[in-house]
């Protein structure tokens, strides 16, 4: 049975997870049909819609790192989305065709210098209809500490001008200036509870580890959930302090802390039904988690992350720890998006539901609190997009907000096609191969070779893509190449076992309609079939005398480099496909001829981009050092992308634009005295260098590799001792 007719139509999950009052955490997840999932029927409407989907909403409408949305609970129908440069725009859900205008900029204010600093709060008074006040949470390098400039956090208050529709930015008034020891953990999400008080978040201050300390000192609001009320005024204070704040009797404490131990809470909500506040803090080495915050509750960090041990040095600052209602570990994703409860009424099957997103992978979970205690979690379905946010709108829908600039309404849904594909167990049923014995692939397989190979711990890899009937490949100048819904992309891994290379690994990526799904299969040690891998795997192979470590990665780890800003399919590309297949004939031109490609066919290839190989050495030391970053590094590192420092590595973008050169690392330097991204002249004091040189905490590529690529550490190496002569003067290299 050839693969392309396998159904779509099956839902694919994981086991529904029954958390009790002792809170069990599932980081042991399956990616297989749930039976636990149940769905009701929407009012009137005997079609059960039991999966959820989401859909484009507003698709005329395009935003600039978009990181919150919202209503202003006024009565004007308005929705608000705020940009992380600092610029919140609103547009009506009421227009048939709905136009996005600025509501309030205050870019001149905020800093963007770390990828997680900027515009990252929002929140309207309850009162806004009344009063007019709205309240912003920003990263700025303006404050000062004696003759010292340092980074810190903002709560400002603003007012809206006399155009209801414009604030102005001249009425700030500063409430809390909080300094931010790094340039990560800024925390950000901030609300208003049903008591009438403003929330707000902070990180533990930034870098990793909690180097400082922040989590489990109840002196500081770093590291926790803050609460104030801004319609009174304390002691040297702009705002008051409520009277029943936790930590009002605890000796040196800071009055504003509301909950502690929490690592970076990036987004909370409030339930506007039940008032809890859920919030979603990003873990740090194994596990993502979700909490239900309670007044002067402890999370943990740094003592713990999640319910596992950290730091066993760490003294608690208060007791018990609290429990996280939801976890997943790191095979499934690696910054967790803390989303909304649904109270809409449109999918009455979504009613009580939590959501929640991996920035990473795209995972779009699901939690429900159940009225006897405790909690039911399930992976709700993958979605493709790089999860930013969520919001919702005065009607309580729920949306999720991506770097693509999107906004996507969270929805019931009947069609199995928006959620999973359905993998068959063995690989030998995908009707892939025409001999599993030989390995011979299905003469409906399209073998294809590229440029420069993504490092892959020195395995040899063949690459084949299957085209759905009458499906072409759709041409680009630049980025990706379009591949049509039902295509699939194959990729094989050999690796050298004493003398002969041995079948470790097949890895699949399909083309759905609601996006692209992957999957990974591992071949039995006799080399007679493959098995659907559920999960991450690690495991050991002998080359000659030396023992390796091969991981084979989850579908969720294949999402976090196959996303959207990267075009999905990394090798596609002209750059990549444009040469002379090992049989002597130019390879895009074949597809041309075969009718597998759509592209004008008078093309001069010699004149289009092609990529070198980074180790030939008959090419510049710079092509071939960029040649290799673009393939290895800029599926993250590229505008929108998932890597946390704000530098740009395609081939394309001209060195002095891509942020690295002489710059001073936002992420951590790994203990480098001096360090820069790239430190021109000088490879000992190059982070790049020192990223692709080690391995565990802080290696790039950061997933599925357990070997270094010595001919790139040698090459980089040499290229950035060159850079010193390169920015002369008389060479205009880095101003192109």
């Amino acid at each position: 049975m050839m693969f392309r007719t396998i159904l779509l139509a099956m839902f694919l999950g994981c086991p529904v997870c029954e958390i009790d009052s002792a809170v069990k955490c599932f980081a042991q997840i399956e990616d297989r049909p749930s039976s636990s999932e149940t769905a009701s029927p929407r009012s009137g409407n005997s079609v059960l819609r039991p999966h959820v989907g989401i859909e484009r909403a507003y698709s005329q409408l395009r935003f600039n790192r978009p990181i919150y949305l919202t209503g202003a609970g006024d009565g004007s129908g308005r929705v608000f989305v705020v940009e992380q440069g600092g610029i919140v725009r609103w547009f009506s859900q009421n227009e048939q065709i709905p136009t996005s205008r600025v509501f309030l900029d205050i870019s001149d204010r905020v800093s963007r210098r770390g990828n997680e600093e900027g515009l990252i709060g929002f929140a309207f008074h309850p009162e806004f209809k009344t009063n007019g006040q709205l309240f912003c949470h920003y990263s700025s390098d303006s404050a000062r500490t004696g003759a010292k400039q340092v980074a810190s956090n903002v709560i400002s208050r603003f007012k809206i001008s006399e155009n209801p529709n414009l604030v102005d930015p001249d009425s700030e008034e500063v409430l809390l200036t909080i300094p931010q020891p790094f340039e990560n953990h800024n925390g950000g999400a901030m609300a208003f509870g049903k008591d009438g008080f403003l929330y707000f978040s902070l990180g533990d201050g930034g870098y990793k580890d909690d180097p400082l300390g922040n989590g489990q000192n109840l002196k500081t609001m770093l590291g926790g959930i803050n609460r104030i009320d801004v319609d009174s005024k304390s002691a040297e204070k702009s705002y008051g302090i409520p009277n029943d704040n936790p930590f009002l009797e605890t000796a040196g404490a800071a009055p504003e802390l509301y909950a502690s131990g929490l690592r970076n809470v990036w987004r909370f909500s409030f339930d506007r039904k039940t008032g809890d506040l859920w919030a979603a803090d990003v873990g740090q080495a194994r596990t993502e988690e979700v909490n239900v915050i309670k007044k002067g509750g402890n999370y943990g960090w740094n003592r713990f992350e999640a319910k596992d041990d950290f730091e066993l040095s760490t003294a608690m600052a208060s007791e018990p720890h609290e429990l996280p209602v939801a976890t997943y570990g790191h095979e499934w994703g690696g910054s967790i998006t803390g989303g909304n409860v649904y109270r809409g009424d449109r999918f009455p099957e979504l009613q009580g539901a939590y959501f929640f997103g991996d920035y990473m992978t795209g995972n779009l979970w699901k939690t429900t609190k159940h009225t006897r205690g405790g909690y039911t979690t399930s992976l709700a379905r993958r979605t493709g997009r790089s999860i930013a946010s969520f919001g919702e709108d005065d009607d309580g829908e729920v949306f999720l907000l991506s770097f693509d600039g999107g906004i996507y309404r969270i929805i019931a849904t009947s069609i199995a096609e928006n959620t999973f594909a359905d993998w068959p167990r063995l690989l030998s049923e995908t009707g892939l191969f025409a001999s599993m014995e030989t390995k011979q692939p299905a003469e409906d397989l399209i073998p294809y070779e590229v440029n420069a190979p993504f490092w892959s711990d020195n395995a040899e890899k063949s690459r084949f893509i299957q085209l759905p009937e009458g499906g072409q490949l759709g041409y680009r100048e630049s980025g990706s190449w379009d591949v049509p819904v039902g295509a699939t992309v194959v990729k094989n891994f050999q690796l050298p076992v004493g003398r002969k290379l041995k079948m470790f690994e097949t890895r699949l990526i399909k083309r759905t309609l609601g996006g692209w799904e992957a999957a990974t299969y591992v071949w039995d040690k006799k080399g007679n079939d493959a098995e659907l891998l559920t999960g991450g795997k690690q495991f050991e192979y002998r080359d000659s005398s030396t023992v390796y470590s091969w991981h084979a990665p989850s579908a969720s780890e294949c999402a976090s480099c196959h996303v959207d800003s990267a075009g999905y399919v990394l090798g596609l590309s002209t750059g990549q496909l444009n040469r002379k297949t090992k049989s002597g004939t130019h390879q895009i031109s074949e597809w041309l001829k075969r009718g597998v490609l759509s592209a004008p066919k008078d093309i001069q290839w010699n004149k289009k981009a092609r990529f070198c190989s980074p180790y030939d050495e008959k090419f510049p030391l710079e092509e071939r050092s960029r040649v290799w970053l673009d393939v290895n590094c800029a599926m993250c590192h590229r505008p929108n992308g998932l890597g946390n420092a704000t530098i740009d590595l395609r081939f394309e973008t001209p060195l002095a634009k891509t942020k690295t050169i002489d710059v001073r690392p936002s992420q951590g330097d790994l203990g480098m005295a001096g360090a820069k991204l790239i430190a021109s002249g000088k490879p000992s004091q190059s982070l790049l260098i020192r990223r692709v040189e080690t391995l565990g905490q802080g290696r790039m590529p950061g997933i599925g590799t357990n070997r270094i690529d010595v001919e790139a550490v040698e090459l980089l190496t040499e290229w950035i001792k060159q850079m010193a002569v390169e920015q002369s003067p008389s060479n205009p290299t880095l101003n192109q």
